[in-house]
């Protein structure tokens, strides 16, 4: 009997399908019917080859051998996945197989994974076809398998998945092996990695520390007052702040409208206005309209979720996996949709019919009052949401209409409850509020014209939408009362000056990024557009990277052996690796290019068009080995001591007089260098966490101590700290070093993220009646995490740097207690090690190491080299 042979990214995955298709025996390693054979990569199973397969010249990284370039790239099984691959070719080689399916993930990447697999099958000549999942519901999926598409309509979203990872490749390979050499110390074991995605990334962070840096306090007063009208309804008071429009400059962000940096006319001002009690005051009262949201991408679910519960763009990712794959409660959530396709309308009707008829399920009470309204008031925004033009591979992130059968937890639960009640809030009314703008003026002898003094109240009126989100109506700010009833305008009422109140303050830097408002930058590549209609349409194909692969960027950013960000009290900042990077690629003139959010998302504009056929793959394969060979060049050629030869010098040594100037590694005395050490002062770039500034070493030379210096990272990691810097010197050692004066620069800053069950797993392969379950932080025998054991399984999710997947954790807990040999760990000492992760008798992990390789006689690696 002929058969389809079914590939898919995952063993979830080919379960759900076994399951809604029917009919199936399920084993091991693929699941058989009459019909089909499903089977299962894991991940990318296929990769590319390593430099030195190429040549072997390319195991040493020298600045002569580069860029490499390989034409054409060759592909390998990944170590560790050659029993899978093995038994996929088994199963396409049979006899009864006709056809394949490509179930992988319905995206850039699945298609990457697939047709990786496929080319390695070279001899593969079956008909092929593409599986387009949405959600994976049982009724998706038997869709789906009734409308399968040929495979040659996705030729060119192919093109572009393999111009992705080879750009990536490229750009990694060369960009990291050139910067390593040139940046790196002998005794540093990690790399000095580049990214076409990882470093634009970065320089949005650094040019931000730099601003913050650069921040020079400045003072300014704010004024406010005290003041009594007779109202239509007897005597009012209220307080108004002092406002002059010809102050604020859109292009300056201190500067706004009541900060007055003349502190003399601020006091006169003051003094005026106290004097004279007597003002007029005009009043308008107005209706606001806001519009309901537009629905979920996974961007924007990625800000709220770190706005409203300070996840990172990685744990919303994964709930939001968890709730497409395990659970089916939502929609295939690795989408840059905001909008649904023109079909769509009757699935809509009908989810919200699902839910307003759910109030037996006990897990769906918030939702079926909503769910409900929306039916009562009937649904609105369609013709705004439902617009195919705005719809690529998949659309915006939606509740599949199924109920939750067990009680979600954590995660899991508040990004489904974010998703469905944006769903319902896109389908009520607008919000109406009631604004009241209220001004005072008073004339004064010192100024040409009245000043002013502003108040504004806005109160929920109708809640529409609002309802979803929470909000039940005159919830925000207290209502100022009508002077006159029954008018909307007023004008000329008088006023009389009760108290007038002036706070001097500093202007203070710009925030850190959060993870939410530097998604919002990744998506504009660095624009300010604040407005989601506005972004979709303008930005939607030229961010950088793609909603899913932002999280991973900002991962890799924090995680590397050597990071160059760090996740400090719920803001991201680069580290002094970090800053260092971008200044070499700015003095060394790549950044322009290499480290350019807008050059980044032009490159991801062009895969788009890639995909959508306007550029053929060998012309855009063309531009990209020039523009590689460019940065190479750049990167291999620039002297190290050249690029701060044209830096003015800081100040004067305070051990020997000379000047003091900057180098990649410090401030070194221009008589402590390679060539010259009759001097040995340095300040060194990095203290505590630090990266310590051009301008900050000025005012030490000059001034020996600086107080209120911000920006020092406690030992925790997790807490920003103040401190005093004194450039002093040390007796005992005989060099200067830096003092930070701080009590608590030691201090531990506590666990902002609470240990909480995400879901249950397998049986406890230790204790009887438990099972493991997954938190937002390991992997762990229930009975050990309730305390009822002191000992038993468990397994942090990152082990030395690396996270473990799904199938490999299984293996850990299973009764063999074992994994495979596994690649890409880190040791203490940023060094990358293979092993196999064992269960101890404790329950903790341990590793078995591969036996080692006999050494060489010496003189065989210089043979093997000649060869």
């Amino acid at each position: 009997m002929s058969k389809r042979l079914v590939i898919t990214e995952k063993p979830s995955v080919a379960n759900d399908i076994a399951q809604a298709l029917g009919g199936f025996e399920e084993g091991s390693d693929h699941h058989e019917s009459d019909e089909f054979i499903v089977t299962w990569a894991v991940g990318h199973i296929v990769e590319f080859v390593e430099p030195h397969h190429y040549d072997a010249k390319y195991k040493r990284w020298t600045i002569k051998d580069l860029p490499i370039i390989p034409e054409p790239f060759e592909l390998k099984v990944k170590d560790g996945q050659k029993g899978r691959f093995a038994h996929i070719k088994r199963l396409a080689k049979r006899k009864d197989i006709v056809g394949v399916v490509n179930a992988c993930d319905a995206g850039r990447e699945g298609e990457l994974i697939y047709r990786r697999i496929v080319e390695m099958l070279s001899s593969m000549a079956h008909p092929q076809q593409r599986l387009w999942l949405q959600s994976m519901t049982k009724n998706a999926i038997r869709d789906a398998f009734e409308e399968l598409k040929d495979a040659k309509g996705f030729e060119r979203l192919r093109d572009a998945a393999h111009l992705r990872a080879e750009g990536d490749w490229l750009v990694g390979i060369n960009a990291s092996r050139a910067l390593t050499k040139r940046c790196g110390r002998r005794a540093e074991r990690a790399s000095w990695s580049a990214g076409r995605v990882q470093t634009p990334t970065l320089n949005l962070l650094v040019q931000r520390e730099r601003l913050i840096f650069a921040h020079v306090p400045e003072a300014y007063r704010e004024l406010s007052a005290r003041f009594k009208a007779e109202g239509s309804q007897g005597p009012q008071e209220w307080e108004g702040k002092f406002s002059d429009a010809s102050l604020a400059d859109k292009n300056v962000r201190v500067r706004t409208a009541g900060r007055l940096f003349d502190l003399e006319r601020a006091q006169r001002i003051f003094e005026e206005v106290q004097a004279n009690p007597s003002a007029a005051v005009a009043e308008n009262r107005r209706n606001s309209i806001k519009k309901p949201p537009l629905l979920f991408d996974l961007t924007t679910l990625q800000r709220h979720a770190n706005q409203r519960f300070k996840m990172s763009a990685a744990r919303t990712l994964a709930a939001a996996q968890r709730l497409y794959e395990q659970h089916k409660l939502l929609t295939y959530p690795r989408t840059d949709a905001k909008y649904l396709p023109e079909d769509y309308g009757p699935a809509v009707q009908e989810r919200v019919e699902q839910y307003a008829r759910a109030a037996s399920n006990p897990h769906m009470e918030p939702y079926v009052t909503l769910a409900k309204q929306v039916e009562t008031e009937g649904i609105q925004n369609l013709g705004r949401l439902l617009d195919s033009s705005r719809v690529t591979d998949h659309f915006a992130i939606v509740p599949t209409g199924n109920l939750p059968k067990t009680e979600l937890t954590g995660d899991d639960q508040r990004v489904f409850d974010l998703v469905v009640r944006q769903f319902l809030a896109a389908l009520m009314g607008p919000a109406t509020y009631a604004v009241v703008d209220r001004s005072v003026s008073v004339t004064i002898p010192s100024e040409s014209n009245p000043v002013t003094f502003k108040s504004s109240s806005r109160s929920l009126e109708i809640p529409g939408f609002m309802r979803a989100l929470g909000k039940k109506g005159d919830d925000d700010t207290k209502q100022l009362p009508a002077l006159v009833e029954g008018k909307d305008k007023v004008s000329g009422v008088p006023a009389s000056v009760l108290e007038v109140v002036s706070d001097e303050k500093d202007t203070k830097p710009p925030a850190r990024y959060t993870e939410a408002s530097l998604l919002r930058k990744m998506e504009t590549a660095g624009d300010d557009i604040e407005d989601d209609e506005e972004v979709s349409l303008a930005m939607k194909e030229r961010g950088l990277g793609t909603p899913a692969t932002r999280a991973e960027t900002i991962e890799k950013l924090v995680k590397s052996a050597s990071p160059y960000a760090r996740r400090v009290q719920g803001s991201l900042a680069p580290t002094d690796k970090g800053m260092r990077l971008i200044d070499v690629l700015e003095r060394s003139r790549v950044a322009s290019s290499l480290a350019s959010p807008k050059l980044t998302g032009e490159w991801e504009h062009t895969l788009k068009r890639v995909e959508k056929g306007d550029v053929n793959r060998k012309a855009v394969r063309d531009q990209l080995n020039h523009f590689v060979g460019e940065v190479t060049e750049l990167l291999s050629s620039f002297d190290m001591d050249e690029l701060y030869s044209n830096e003015d010098a800081l100040g004067d040594c305070p051990a020997c007089g000379n000047l003091v100037r900057e180098s990649f590694w410090g401030y070194p005395c221009a008589k402590n260098t390679r060539e010259d050490k009759e001097c040995t002062f340095i300040i060194w770039k990095e203290r505590y966490g630090r990266y310590v500034d051009r301008h900050l070493v000025k005012r030490l030379l000059k001034e020996r101590t600086v107080e209120r210096v911000d920006g020092f990272v406690d030992q925790s990691g997790r807490s920003f700290f103040e401190a005093s810097v004194t450039l002093k010197h040390d007796q005992d050692k005989e060099r200067w070093n830096l003092d930070i004066g701080a009590e608590n620069r030691d201090s531990s800053a506590s666990d902002d993220e609470p240990e909480e069950v995400l879901k249950r797993l397998w049986p406890c392969p230790v204790h009887e009646g438990s099972v493991i379950v997954e938190t937002t932080r390991r992997f762990v025998s229930e009975k050990v995490l309730l305390g009822e054991e002191s000992r038993g399984p468990v397994l942090p999710k990152v082990v030395c740097k690396r996270e473990m997947t799904e199938e490999e954790v299984q293996s850990f807990f299973s009764e063999e207690g074992k994994t495979e040999m596994l690649d890409n760990f880190i040791s203490k000492r940023g060094r990358p090690f293979r092993g196999a992760l064992k269960r101890k008798p404790t329950g903790k992990h341990g590793f078995e190491f591969p036996p080692r390789e006999p050494r060489k006689k010496r003189g065989a690696k210089k043979a093997a080299d000649k060869e």
